[in-house]
């Protein structure tokens, strides 16, 4: 299989993956076919493979995730993304109940986030001018934390460690005062302090809030989770529930920003505020607003596997051990798949009767590793951008681009440019 020209010494194809990496997949798909190799900086080779059955890979069959936490232990621990088969069957079982729209409309989740959303949205009004990245990372790590039980008060304690564990995510080995890596795990320590003495104290009482119910949850054969496992997991709760959503609601506002039409009819259904999973379905043009953000804007562009056996793909010998590309944002775009698939149209979505297929869902993922927090994210998304509409038509306000249409960075995650504002215009 045949590595793509334009790579660099040392640097090999990450400045073309850092810029452009759907331009790259298009290019190499034409001038070589579906699979070539990459070299993603200083000789970490992976395979991306671009043809159709690529989705199939998600299945873990004869592929492994266990790389990811090869590759940053310190920040994923024993996390459920790091693990498969019987570790990570017991892991979901676990877990996944307390995700479930059920579970969800037990812990009132739905009516904490309304509240939390009203008050950042009414004050992003009040500014008149907001950074939208930076403004929706603040909100939805305010709702993740929520969530977990973190007083308000605390938020901005809570925050700042966040900030800093973050920097493990750079895996810069060298461990010394100062280092991104100390601060890191210093940051990490005091997480797990507070995270576990929320545990303790969910555990021991009666309610049955997300972090009540993952603290006292069993698997089908009556086996909790193990402290340190909760606590991975719980810290990867934070890390994967925060960026991806803040992304889609950054890309979200700018869209409606742009489109004052798609404003208009996202204001005419927003006759009521969601409060639970159930009440999603009643707002049919906001959940196509979120699915065509996430379809045109995926926060995650990429996944991969490491097969764990010799594979074949698109007729060819992939040898095992190899690291496998998965392009989200092709199968995002492909044209087998959607019609005119690099234009923003929600309206694609509107009049599907049948929930979205699982290649529709890519952006999640899929197989045992489709993500857990599918119905957060949901639920989060279009909350927000009904509580916004609704907000700036009580508020006599509309929204406008302060400057042009975001541009795309594609590291760490897929994001709009973080210095994009929108501005909240009255009258």
């Amino acid at each position: 299989m045949p590595v793509f020209r334009g790579a660099f010494p040392a640097l090999g194809h990450l400045p073309a993956l850092a810029s452009d990496p759907l331009g790259l997949d298009r290019i190499a798909e034409r001038e070589v076919g579906p699979l070539y190799w990459t070299d993603t900086g200083f000789g970490r080779w992976q395979l991306r493979c671009l043809s159709p059955e690529s989705f199939d890979l998600f299945k873990n069959v004869q592929t492994s995730s266990d790389y990811v936490g090869e590759t940053l232990p310190d920040l994923f621990g024993r996390s459920v993304i790091t693990l498969d088969g019987k570790p990570h069957r017991h892991a979901r079982s676990v877990m996944g109940p307390a995700f479930t729209p059920g579970g969800l409309s037990a812990a009132r989740v739905g009516s904490l986030f309304a509240d939390v959303i009203e008050r950042h949205v009414h004050e992003w009004i009040d500014r008149g001018v907001i950074t939208t990245l930076a403004s929706t990372r603040e909100l939805v790590l305010a709702l993740i934390l929520r969530m977990l039980g973190v007083p308000e008060r605390d938020l901005d304690v809570w925050r700042r460690d966040y900030e800093d564990h973050m920097l493990l995510a750079l895996g810069v080995p060298l461990d010394l005062p100062g280092t991104p890596r100390r601060r890191g795990l210093t940051a990490k320590a005091r997480l797990d302090e507070r995270i576990g003495a929320l545990v303790r104290e969910a555990r021991a009482g009666s309610d049955t809030t997300v972090l009540a119910q993952l603290s006292r949850a069993k698997d089908e054969h009556g086996e909790p989770l193990a402290d340190a496992e909760l606590l991975d997991n719980l810290r990867l709760l934070i890390l994967a529930g925060h960026e991806t959503t803040a992304t889609v609601i950054a890309w979200l506002i700018a869209y409606l920003a742009e489109s004052p039409s798609l404003l208009e009819r996202l204001q005419s259904e927003a006759t009521d505020v969601p409060r639970a999973p159930g009440d999603l379905r009643a707002f049919r043009f906001a959940e196509a607003l979120f699915r065509e953000v996430l379809r045109l804007q995926p926060p995650v562009a990429r996944d991969a596997r490491r097969a764990v056996v010799d594979l074949e793909i698109a007729g060819r010998r992939v040898p095992a051990g190899s690291i496998v590309a998965i392009s989200i944002e092709l199968l995002s775009r492909s044209p087998r798949t959607y019609e005119d698939p690099d234009s923003f149209v929600p309206e694609r979505w509107m009049g599907k009767t049948a929930p979205p297929t699982a290649l529709e869902l890519v952006q999640f993922g899929a197989g045992p590793h489709f993500c857990l927090g599918y119905h957060v994210a949901w639920l989060e998304v279009v909350q927000t951008s009904v509580i916004l509409a609704r907000a700036l038509r009580a508020r006599g306000a509309r929204l406008a681009l302060d400057g042009r249409f975001p541009r795309v960075r594609h590291l760490p995650l897929r994001h709009p440019d973080a210095s994009s504002r929108v501005r909240f215009v009255r009258g």
